[in-house]
């Protein structure tokens, strides 16, 4: 079944039953923000987007810090088949050419202004646009360029109907420029480790989801399974 035929087209289906069940879905089109610390989860939370998009015959630009060989490799071996739709160009893959850069403000907003372009550029190609990660692009960028970034997703988002998923480390960015940054975004993901019963999970808060089919009040708790990506658990 593709995702115009789905029961609700506004809302996509991550392909895993215990978080669609618990969040309902990611309204489209949105703008997403993922917050979360090293190995918190922002990356599989991002791939499972990815998978739930491509089965939904969604086309999905993915920019990363990592290779298309990792990212692939990495999916593949959670079982999420996603090789056929990177052959056929469902689902592009972009590294951020980044390795031993010397950032400060003015190259910070060279990528930034050359990362807009680019993604303003695949628009008619692409439905969903992931993000995986901003922060080494925005820790040493102005206030002015940042929100200059968010603002043009926005605009995309409002104006194009294009959906953006941004993964972000929560020191990226001050305090008071963060919640005017989740002011411009949609959805608002918060992943953290935690100890729960001398274990350590990895935790999702969904603090804020505009459009979502339901109201998600529970902290969510899972783990990564080699046998199918994110497992859901049970507190």
């Amino acid at each position: 079944m593709s995702f115009l035929e789905s029961d609700n087209e506004s809302l996509l289906k991550l392909s895993n039953p215990e978080l669609d069940r618990k969040i309902g879905g990611l309204p489209l089109p949105s703008l997403t923000l993922i917050e979360g610390a090293n190995d918190s989860g922002k990356t599989i939370i991002a791939q499972q987007i990815t998978y739930g998009a491509l089965v939904s015959n969604r086309k999905v630009l993915y920019i990363t810090e990592d290779t298309a060989k990792g990212l692939i490799t990495n999916m593949e071996r959670l079982n999420w088949s996603i090789v056929d739709k990177y052959l056929v160009g469902r689902f592009k893959i972009t590294s951020l050419n980044i390795l031993n850069m010397f950032w400060n403000p003015d190259v910070s907003k060279y990528y930034l202004i050359a990362l807009t372009n680019y993604v303003r550029q695949k628009t008619s190609d692409f439905d969903i646009i992931i993000l995986d990660s901003l922060t080494h692009l925005i820790t040493h960028a102005s206030e002015k360029d940042i929100l200059d970034f968010f603002s043009s997703c926005r605009y995309i988002v409002d104006q194009v109907g294009r959906t953006f998923v941004i993964n972000v480390h929560p020191y990226a960015l001050s305090q008071e420029l963060m919640i005017r940054v989740r002011s411009l975004c949609d959805g608002h993901i918060i992943l953290e480790n935690k100890t729960f019963r001398d274990r350590i999970v990895l935790t999702m808060n969904v603090a804020k989801l505009k459009g979502a089919s339901k109201n998600i009040s529970e902290v969510i708790g899972f783990e990564v399974s080699p046998a199918y990506g994110i497992k859901v658990l049970q507190f």
